[in-house]
């Protein structure tokens, strides 16, 4: 079949058209889709890096806050008492009433010692509920207005001022729960004595507290045919140990 010019002409152009889609158009559009997925993944990739980035500049804020926060678990730990087994508590015991008022003489023997092995029960569980202060955030705002000054304290009721000044809200917190033990001490005594030993304890802040005292004679001997006995009463003081576990420290190097 023989085509015209004007045939041949327009059949080059298709075939032209043909290749420029073929070979030209169709691999630019599939450039520009790919263009357009990859700005998408950068920019996904941008706002991961960014968030990486941020992160990373936090780190010495939450190394700070992490050891921040364990310094706060030693100071409250260190008001509880370490866990000790049968034998650490005989030599806590010996320790803690060596001394004197324990070990001043009345009537030649020592004003309170232990005279019979004391009973201790398995350890177990407790919950104690802590407390915390925060400050009354309205007088603040009303003393810093009305300390023109800087000298309201001196020109003013002393008392009153820091009243004010520490006006504090107690909130409770959840309750805790730490290892209990209970123990039972079989001791001879005078009033004085006991009493003294009981506000060590509190004193201390170490975990341990009295939780009842038997006592035998309640006279504490005063009419006695034994010289040696009198002021002194033989009973039983339970006691109450509250061990909470130490926290490792943090360590960043990992």
């Amino acid at each position: 079949m023989k085509l015209s010019y004007r045939e041949k002409i327009g059949l080059l152009i298709v075939i032209v058209l043909t290749v420029i889609i073929v070979f030209i158009a169709w691999p630019i559009k599939t450039i520009k889709a790919n263009i357009k997925t990859h700005k998408e993944e950068q920019a996904t990739v941008k706002v991961e890096y960014d968030d990486t980035v941020r992160k990373i500049k936090e780190i010495p804020v939450i190394e700070g806050n992490i050891k921040k926060i364990y310094e706060d678990s030693k100071n409250l730990s260190s008001k509880f008492s370490e866990h000790k087994d049968n034998t650490t508590f005989g030599k806590y015991f010996e320790e803690l009433l060596n001394k004197d008022p324990y070990t001043k003489k009345t009537n030649g023997r020592n004003s309170l010692e232990i005279i019979k092995e004391f009973k201790i029960a398995d350890a177990g569980t407790g919950e104690v509920p802590f407390y915390y202060y925060k400050p009354d955030v309205i007088t603040y705002p009303i003393l810093q207005a009305a300390d023109t000054n800087g000298n309201l304290m001196e020109t003013t009721d002393k008392a009153l001022y820091e009243k004010t000044q520490n006006a504090l809200n107690m909130s409770e917190l959840e309750e805790q729960v730490v290892e209990v033990r209970n123990i039972t001490v079989p001791m001879r005594f005078t009033k004085e004595a006991l009493l003294a030993l009981e506000n060590e304890l509190k004193d201390k802040e170490t975990g341990a507290r009295i939780t009842s005292v038997k006592i035998d004679d309640y006279t504490f001997n005063y009419v006695t045919d034994v010289p040696e006995d009198k002021g002194f009463s033989e009973g039983e003081v339970s006691f109450v140990f509250y061990t909470m576990q130490q926290i490792q420290e943090p360590d960043f190097s990992k």
